[in-house]
Order: C-alpha cells, then structure tokens, then sequence
C-alpha cells in the first residue's frame, strides 16, 4: 500500500474506536437480555438461513444494544474471539471509508465485525447492503447498532430489505427487569422502559430522552428518504423552530395526562379532600379540573398550545409521526370489543414506557400542588393525603398497562387466533351492566372466559371485586365472548381465594407470562400455577383486612 493510502487510512479510523475482539470484556454485565442467544446463535452457527444476511440490534438508547455486542465477543471461543473486532463510530463517515477499513482488517483475518453507532454511515440507506452483498460473500458476519434505530429501521425496509436479521431491544419486560437490574415491581412502573433508573429519574431527564433517543432518532432516520421530501415542510420546520419536541411530547403526554387526570378525579372525590370542596360548592365547585389544566404544566412539559404553533400539523402529519413512534416499539395498540360476535369498542394504545409515563405524571401532580388556588383551599394534611393517593392510583392505573400488555403480546405469540386478550368495558346503556374487567381473556378454542380486576394494593378488599360477583355482567360475557371459567383478582399481595374469586401476585403473574414456552399452546391454566392458593379467607381476616385497609391512605386501586 501506497505512503499516501496509509495516511488517508489512518485519518479516517481516527473517526473510529477499532478493539481487537480479544481484549474485549463484559465482566462488569454478567446479566443477558433475553433476545441475546439470537444474536449469539447468527454469530457462532453455520445456519443457511443466514446467508446473505447481517444482524442488526435495533432499539432505544439505553436498552443494551452495546453491551450485547460485548458480551458477545468474550463468550466467544478462543479462535473465534481472535477473529472479531469491535468498530465503534465516533465521527460521521462514508461507506467507502468504513469499506477501507473493514478490508485491512479482512486481510488480517478478522471475519466477525461489530459495528457500533453504525447510523453515523451517512450514506447507510443508499450503500448499507455492501454489508450483506460484499463481505457476506467473502465469509464475514457482521453485527450493526447505532443509537439512531430508526435509521436502522428504515434501510432494513429499504436497501437491507430481506438481507437482515432484526433483534428488537426496545421493549423490557417486568421480568427481564427484575432479573438484569435486581429491582421490584413498583421500581418497574416508576422507571421501567430502560436498563437504567436515571433515564426517568425526573422529568427533565425524560424529556432530554424523549428528544435524543426518539425525536432526533426520527429526524435522522429519515434524512435523504422519500418520507423526509414528503413531509419536510412540516417535519423540518417543526424540528427547526423547536416544535417538534412540543407535537410529540403533547402525544406522548396524552398517555400521562388521562391517566393522571383518572387518578385525580378518584382520589378527589374520596375524603377529606372532597369535602372541603363541597362546603361551598358554587365557589369550588370544577376548580380542580380548571386549575389542572394550566399554562404552569403546558410549559413544565414543553408543550405548545395550537394557537402558539408557526407550523400548522395535519392530522395526516400526527399518524405519520404516530406511525413512526409505532416503528420504535413505544406502544402498541390494543383491539377491544364489546362483543366477539358484534365487534365494536375503542381500541387501546398503550405506551410502553411506565417510567416515561410516570415522570410526566408525577410532574404534572408537582404543578397542581403549586397552584394558588389549591393552596388556598386545601389543608396541609388533607393535600398530603391527596397526593399521596393519586400517586397510588397513578400507578395502579399503570399497573394495569403493564399486565394488559405482557399477557396480551404473549398469547398474540402463543397463538393469536386462537385467544383473544383485552379490556372490557359495557353499560349502563342499552339494558347493558354497568361493569368491567381490567383484563380479559377468551380461548375460543375451549370457549372459556378468565376475568381479571388489577389493583395496586396489598389489601383484600370485598369492594375490588364488585364486577366480578356481578352476575348480569358475568351473563353477558358468557353470551358474547364465552363463559367464564374464573375470576381473579391481581394484586400486590399473596396469593389466597376469597370465596369465589382468586387473588394472584401482580410480579408472580407477569414472570408466569414471561416464562410461558410460546413454542408451545399454552393453556389459560399455566396462569394459575405462579404458587399454590392460600386457604380461603375467614370472616375474621378479612374484618382485619378492612381494619388496615381504612387505617391506610394509599387505598387500593
């Protein structure tokens, strides 16, 4: 190689962190993702369905794409470590510079190559199935992440289309938590969405997240592609004068805000609160509602209103933006009936970040507290009260998300023809019941019903089970879905029966879901083996239940 080949070499892997693969260690990350055997089976076996094809980590920051990529490579055998190496990108490049680069170390025997921050190729999207087409063809693998997924995303449905091997690393279930970061259910709910607790800490930092994992995510992933052009005036202009932030915060807030806003509305009206509201009605009456929605939390949470917006956004530009955040694995959606014979009901769309969820939620609560009227009008004790019982009911609420979620992607993976899992809602309307079921699940194989009300709280409590002993409602789901097999309630306590109903553990449940063999059809039955049942509740316990149940302000949701 020519002097001045050598030099132009050596500028561009300065834009590059290039580490041998055996002086790679992952001792400080002896936990694993669950996708991880996907990534090391591509690597280590000679399996036709990998020909022609690379893996890409796809995912949100901090979800563990690189430390994978690590753990990799130290498990590797001896001969192989010696054949890999890490590529971190540090700086913006071209193909044809990350072509130079890969080829050195091809001729110095390197067959295993994990590039990392691969987005900042910027011209992936035109030139990225040199990857697959080129170094395939010569016996290398090749493992790709970048913090920019989208991007990822979006040549694999492009340029790497049916040349990619795409491992999700977005979404974290409870249990896969609980295992890598040692933390419980309620930990979970407060910062659940990343590997860390500091990504939801507060709502600043999940606003600084919001903007760098999802909102440049997007932007960057779509830089140069059709989609850009056709909504550049809107996506541009909006990112460009800062309002980009402002669309999609007020979208993902929609999440936070109505689940805060149920949890207000319940805690109000249970005292004491409620009744220093009612003492004068036609001076308090509405003034929660009124002072909750305020310039105050719009700007705490960088929210716009219409009228303040340069840009005007269609609704076609919000599902464009909706049907990117869907891309990244930040919710899903849900399909509810009212009945399986009639259809109908509003499908759910759940967001798949608790933590995001309750930093937005928790900041919203922290703006009411300040607001002049509530101080004016609230005692000290009866807002610590207050606060501390929408604060239960905040979680409780995504409690319920969080299960209705886990249990519904497992049984669409089971077999989603064959069971049917949702939410249910009905009356008073029509000669319906008015009643719900925070969980509901059909095997329309068997034709049977399980019933389930989810409650953040330890207590048993005759009051959580006033749906599931109605018995027009049972007979209406007997009539439209199927009949109903079993009624549980899920909560944070033991697991025991109270007459007829089954009380389960919330954390007990969502590791049963997750250990579930997908391979296999599962029966509904497997749910109900988390542990043995406790002996049925007497008369005497469940009075002393009640007892520690009013003596606690947290009450169950």
């Amino acid at each position: 190689m020519e002097k001045w080949q050598d030099k132009a070499l050596l500028e561009i892997k300065k834009k590059m962190r290039i580490v041998d693969g055996r002086n790679i260690s992952a001792e400080d990350y002896p936990e694993k993702r669950d996708c991880y055997p996907k990534l090391y089976k591509y690597i280590t076996e000679h399996n036709p369905d990998y020909n022609g094809k690379i893996c890409a980590l796809y995912g949100l920051r901090r979800t563990g794409k690189t430390v994978m990529m690590n753990q990799c490579i130290s498990e590797l055998p001896p001969e192989e470590k010696e054949k890999s190496v890490y590529i971190l990108c540090k700086e913006t490049c071209d193909m044809l510079e990350m072509e130079q680069v890969l080829d050195e170390l091809y001729e110095k025997g390197k067959r295993l190559f994990f590039i990392d921050e691969v987005t900042l190729i910027e011209d992936l999207q035109v030139y990225g199935n040199v990857f697959s087409d080129y170094y395939r063809t010569m016996g290398a693998k090749i493992v790709i992440a970048g913090t920019d997924s989208f991007g990822i995303y979006m040549a694999k449905t492009d340029i790497l289309y049916d040349r990619t091997i795409l491992i999700h690393t977005s979404q974290i279930p409870y249990a896969e938590f609980k295992r890598i970061c040692k933390k419980d259910l309620d930990t979970y709910i407060e910062y659940g969405g990343t590997l860390t607790n500091t990504t939801y800490k507060n709502n600043q930092n999940a606003n600084e997240y919001l903007n760098t994992a999802i909102v440049e995510n997007i932007l960057h992933g779509l830089e140069g592609r059709e989609e850009k052009r056709k909504h550049a005036t809107v996506l541009t202009e909006l990112y460009d004068r800062n309002e980009l932030v402002s669309v999609i915060q007020k979208m993902i807030n929609r999440f936070s805000y109505e689940i805060t806003m149920k949890a207000i509305n319940r805690s109000y009206k249970s005292a004491p609160l409620y009744a220093t509201y009612q003492t004068d009605k036609s001076k308090y009456q509405g003034k929660l509602k009124i002072m909750f929605i305020n310039d105050a939390t719009k700007s705490a949470l960088g929210i716009k209103n219409n009228d303040d917006m340069q840009t005007v956004v269609t609704q076609e530009d919000l599902e464009m933006i909706k049907k990117y955040l869907r891309f990244l694995d930040l919710y899903i959606t849900i399909p509810t009936f009212q009945s399986l014979k009639r259809g109908g009901g509003r499908d759910l769309e759940i967001l798949q970040q608790p933590g995001m969820i309750y930093a937005h939620a928790t900041e919203l609560l922290h703006q009411l507290e300040q607001d002049n009227v509530w101080n004016n009008t609230c005692e000290i004790e009866d807002k610590t009260i207050f606060m501390q019982r929408t604060d239960q009911f905040v979680k409780g609420i995504l409690l319920e998300n969080i299960i209705l979620s886990e249990t519904y992607k497992c049984y669409q993976e089971i077999d989603r023809k064959r069971f049917y899992v949702s939410q249910l809602s009905v009356g008073p309307v029509d000669d319906l019941p008015d009643a719900e079921a925070d969980l509901i699940i059909v095997d329309m194989e068997k034709k049977e019903s399980y019933l389930f009300e989810i409650k953040h709280s330890d207590q048993v409590v005759d009051k959580q089970t006033r749906h599931l002993r109605n018995e027009d409602f049972i007979n209406y789901i007997s009539e439209n879905f199927a009949p109903v097999k079993k009624c549980c309630v899920i909560y944070n306590g033991q697991p025991t029966r109270n007459g007829a109903i089954d009380y389960l553990n919330a954390e007990k449940f969502l590791m049963c879901i997750h250990e579930m063999d997908l391979s296999k059809r599962e029966n509904l039955d497997k749910l109900f083996q988390t542990d043995e049942i406790e002996k049925e509740i007497n008369p005497e316990t469940k009075s002393k239940k009640k007892k520690a149940k009013k003596n606690n302000i947290c009450l169950s949701r």
